[in-house]
């Protein structure tokens, strides 16, 4: 991951993701801020997902056979990837903000 050039390991293991830096570096902090909001009412929403597709593969039942874990747990995993993708993208906008910004609950 570190070799990628759109993407750069920092101290303490945090990524980068250099194209959102080169991207949001320059606005001003009132825009920037306004992005960074909507990304984490994003990644709220994508969490949301997540969770209610844990409890759908968690609920459902056993998937006979082994080439396939089932659909439940394949849309429980891809919810996962979704989430943990934006909250990449989210790190890499408050590293360049400076802060957290406040959102009040949806």
């Amino acid at each position: 991951m570190g070799n990628d050039t759109n993407c750069a390991v920092q101290p303490g293991h945090k990524v980068t993701l250099r194209p959102v830096v080169g991207l949001t570096e320059h606005l001003p902090k009132r825009d920037l801020e306004q992005i960074t909001i909507q990304a984490i009412r994003t990644h709220r929403r994508l969490r949301d997902a997540a969770e209610a597709k844990y409890e759908e593969w968690r609920k459902a039942p056993p998937v006979s056979g082994c080439d396939t874990v089932g659909p439940d747990r394949i849309a429980y995993v891809s919810a996962m990837l979704d989430m943990h993708a934006q909250q990449t993208l989210l790190s890499t906008l408050l590293n360049v903000l400076g802060h957290v910004p406040l959102v009040p609950a949806d």
